[in-house]
C-alpha cells in the first residue's frame, strides 16, 4: 500500500486483539508508528501533548466501545472536549464484537466516528478504510 500514516491508535482491553491487530497494521504497511492502550485512560494520555500549543493527535484511531472502566463512549466524550488542541482531527474507526443495534446507531449519529466495523480487523477492511480517507 502506498499510503502511509505517521501514527495509528489501537485501543482495546485485550491485549491479544491488540497483537492481532497490530499485526495486521503492520502486514499492511500502513504507519510508521503503532501505539497501543489498553484503557480509554491509557490512549488519553497517549494523547496529551503537555506544554506543547498544538500537535498531532494519529491520523487513525480503532476504538473498543465495551471496556472496564471508561468504554470507548467516554473515550470519545473526553476527545471531543480536547481535540482543539490538535492540529489535525482523528479517524475514529469503531471496531467492536457488540450486537447490541444501538451502538451501531449511537455511533452513526456521532460526527466523530468515521465508521462503525466489527472484529476481527482484517487488511481488507484497513485497505478499505485507507482508500476511503486517505486517498485523494
Amino acid at each position: 500500500m502506498a499510503i502511509q500514516l505517521k501514527q495509528i491508535l489501537l485501543i482495546d482491553d485485550d491485549s491479544i486483539t491488540n497483537f492481532l491487530h497490530k499485526n495486521v497494521l503492520e502486514e499492511a504497511q500502513v504507519a510508521q508508528h503503532i501505539g497501543v492502550a489498553e484503557t480509554a485512560i491509557e490512549a488519553l494520555e497517549l494523547l496529551e501533548c503537555p506544554g506543547v500549543e498544538k500537535c498531532n493527535a494519529p491520523e487513525l484511531i480503532f476504538l473498543d466501545l465495551n471496556m472496564p472502566g471508561l468504554t470507548g463512549w467516554d473515550f470519545i466524550e473526553e476527545y471531543k472536549k480536547t481535540k482543539e488542541r490538535y492540529s489535525n482531527e482523528s479517524i475514529i474507526v469503531v471496531l467492536t464484537t457488540s450486537v447490541n443495534p444501538d451502538d451501531n446507531k449511537k455511533a452513526s449519529q456521532l460526527r466523530e466516528v468515521a465508521e462503525f466495523r466489527k472484529k476481527p480487523m482484517t487488511i481488507n477492511m484497513v485497505t478499505e478504510i485507507m482508500q476511503k480517507y486517505f486517498t485523494s
